[in-house]
């Protein structure tokens, strides 16, 4: 009797996933008609679901079995000297921040006369403190954003015009902190008490104060006592340079700690992974039994995210050809509610998914059509390409994931698609565009640009399209020029810096960028006439003359407050996105992406952190409450309480399938 119940209950479970896998592609589009029925037809090309003896619905992957560290970003800081400053400066006050910087600098080569540097009457130096964060995954060389700052104690009344000496960056800890971390022995001095720890990153560059003051708003900027305006705090785009890599590493759970677990996950990352990294390199290495490092493979280097993602879903149980997991995964890609999660798991399953996710991008759903065509981008094929740079163009809510994707290959069928975007009128979608072609292939023809007195990047595209000046306050010292060349419009004087002016004459077709220096106790005037009065052209002469990026900023920001540009002047077109999560919920309650378009402007974000969202995929159901159950009745003992060699009760007859005792099952 119990056979039988165990064969039809086996009988009905397959016959229910049959059924349910033939009446979920007649759902699976959204739609009806011819073009659904040709997708059924593609997706059913092989034989139904039938007897697996590996079930993967229910299998563990990589992500169940471990989980992810160093996706932190690390606080490291320096005290360090600015140079270079007209006046505004001051002495190193004493205390341990001086004491810190004298250290820094005797250890300099060639470096003497600290005391007088540090105390100079021309107040041309000033003793900063120094911040950066790594970010998780760095590599070596990558270059960081920095921080400079004032102590509470220092009298320098600007930063502007100066420059940061080399610094080195460490992070830092408490004893208390450290001893926790430490098994044998004990830290010295307080608990609360701090000590530098490993050396991260190296800082140097012209700092950034003040040129990013804003055009409109009540915020008063803070003057000295002669009306002069301070800048205490200033920036360094890319001023720092990542010295050792922090690579992201899967910490195996302790229930399944081994040496031959370590090496199996390991092998199961290296070979899903293997055609979209470098030949040379291992996605994934065992060290201990308990650790794996990651390195990020080339085809994900600018969405870490998306790696890490994509990592905890592959199986690991390799999945056949034709298992029930795959067949569920291609029916769900079908369906606008469940493809953007199907669309990773296929992805983590490897190349084999390629085909499935081709039929995706003949769907008449955006969201079938994007998870198809971004999946398949990370896999190494560009038969989506032509489908991303459109969903970019007509729906903002995918614009950042479908950019990141195009940028993941320099196969020209990405990047000229990139490169035509780069002409929209949308500011967002044309500096998106530019830097997904700039990360795609930083040698692309329309991409690249001139590096200014090796100070800033200036980039001249789109040529023929609308004109817009482009400036970025973060990440990299860089001047985007689109379109028509911007030109500036006389007449006009303006004074960049403390030692340039810039003028054009009324109806002048000549600007002139003069530098006027002191040299002893005399002044020396440098003049450079410029044909035309574009932009580009005045800029590099500002570069001729010694200058860089922070007086092509102030130039542009004061020329954009003096109406004399003849483009606009736009600040961070960042595209925002929304994280896998709020698009998943979008896509099963909003087809064509009305909402997710408007919603994304409101709830997006602009470069966020990596694990905001966690790496867990989102639910294909929305969550409801759980219900609440009784606790299930505990059975009668079948013998007498306390005599464990009492008579057994008769066993009561078999309850009826068909009837739900009191207080459920």
């Amino acid at each position: 009797m119990d056979r039988a119940r165990v064969a039809m209950a086996g009988l009905n479970r397959r016959t229910f996933l049959a059924l349910s896998a033939a009446a979920g592609l007649s759902v699976a589009t959204g739609c009806k008609g011819p073009e659904a029925e040709a997708l059924k037809a593609k997706a059913q090309g092989r034989s139904q679901i039938g007897e697996d003896p590996l079930d993967l619905d229910a299998a563990t992957s990589i992500g169940s079995k471990t989980t992810i560290g160093n996706t932190e970003s690390i606080l490291v800081s320096g005290v360090g000297l600015v140079y270079g400053l007209q006046g505004t400066g001051s002495s190193a006050p004493p205390g341990g921040w001086r004491m810190m910087l004298e250290e820094s600098l005797k250890r300099m080569p060639g470096m003497t006369g600290i005391k007088q540097m540090l105390d100079d009457p021309g107040k041309s130096t000033s003793l900063v403190l120094v911040s950066a964060l790594v970010p998780p995954g760095a590599r070596k060389g990558d270059p960081i954003d920095v921080q400079i700052t004032l102590p509470d104690e220092s009298k320098t009344t600007s930063l502007k015009g100066g420059r940061l000496l080399q610094c080195e960056l460490f992070n830092t800890d408490t004893t208390g902190n450290l001893k926790s971390l430490v098994h044998e022995g004990k830290a010295t001095g307080p608990s609360g008490e701090l000590r530098k720890g490993d050396r991260w990153a190296v800082a140097e560059g012209t700092v950034l104060a003040g040129q990013f003051i804003p055009t409109s708003g009540s915020g008063a900027i803070e003057t000295d006592a002669d009306g002069q305006p301070m800048f205490k705090v200033g920036k360094i785009w890319g001023g720092a340079k990542v010295v050792k890599p922090r690579q992201y590493f899967l910490l195996i759970n302790s229930g399944s700690q081994s040496p031959q677990m370590a090496a199996s996950l390991a092998e199961r990352l290296n070979s899903t992974f293997h055609a979209t990294t470098e030949p040379n390199l291992k996605v994934a290495d065992a060290k201990t039994r308990e650790l794996i490092l990651l390195n990020v493979p080339l085809a994900y280097r600018n969405n870490h995210y998306r790696f890490l993602l994509v990592a905890r879903q592959i199986p690991v149980l390799p999945a056949a050809g034709d298992s029930m997991y795959r067949k569920r995964l291609e029916e769900e890609l079908l369906d606008p509610a469940t493809a953007l999660t199907a669309a990773v798991k296929l992805e983590a399953l490897g190349t084999s998914s390629m085909r499935a996710l081709r039929v995706g991008l003949e769907s008449p759903s955006p969201w079938v059509r994007f998870a198809a065509g971004e999946a398949l981008t990370y896999l190494g094929q560009t038969d989506g390409a032509a489908e991303l740079a459109k969903l970019a163009e007509t729906h903002p809510a995918l614009r950042a994931p479908a950019l990141k994707a195009l940028a993941a290959m320099d196969d020209a069928a990405c990047t000229d698609r990139l490169a035509e975007l780069t002409g929209s009128s949308d500011p967002s979608l044309r500096y998106g565009a530019f830097i997904a072609l700039r990360l795609a292939d930083e040698n692309n023809s329309t991409a690249r640009g001139v590096l200014v007195n090796n100070s800033f990047w200036l980039h001249q595209l789109a040529p023929g399209s609308a004109p817009m000046i482009h400036l970025t306050t973060d990440r990299r010292c860089e001047i985007v020029l689109f379109g028509d060349a911007p030109k500036l419009r006389g007449p006009f004087t303006l004074p960049v810096g403390s030692e340039f002016t810039v003028s054009v004459p009324a109806a002048g077709s000549e600007a002139t960028v003069t530098r006027i220096v002191k040299v002893k106790n005399d002044l020396e005037e440098k003049k450079v006439v410029c044909k035309t009065t574009a932009l580009a052209e005045v800029l590099l002469a500002i570069g001729r003359l010694g200058g860089g990026y922070a007086e092509g900023v102030e130039l542009i920001r004061r020329a954009d407050r003096g109406q004399v540009l003849s483009a606009a002047v736009v600040v961070d077109a960042v595209p925002s996105e929304l994280n896998i999560k709020q698009l998943a919920d979008f896509a099963r309650t909003d087809p064509t992406l009305t909402r997710a378009n408007t919603e994304v402007v409101k709830a997006g974000v602009v470069r966020p952190e990596l694990d905001v969202a966690g790496f867990d995929l989102p639910s294909n159901a929305p969550e409801v409450e759980a219900p609440v159950v009784a606790a299930p009745v505990r059975p009668p003992l079948n013998r007498e309480p306390g005599r464990i060699f009492g008579k057994r009760h008769d066993a009561p007859p078999p309850a009826d399938p068909g009837v739900v005792p009191a207080g459920g099952q």
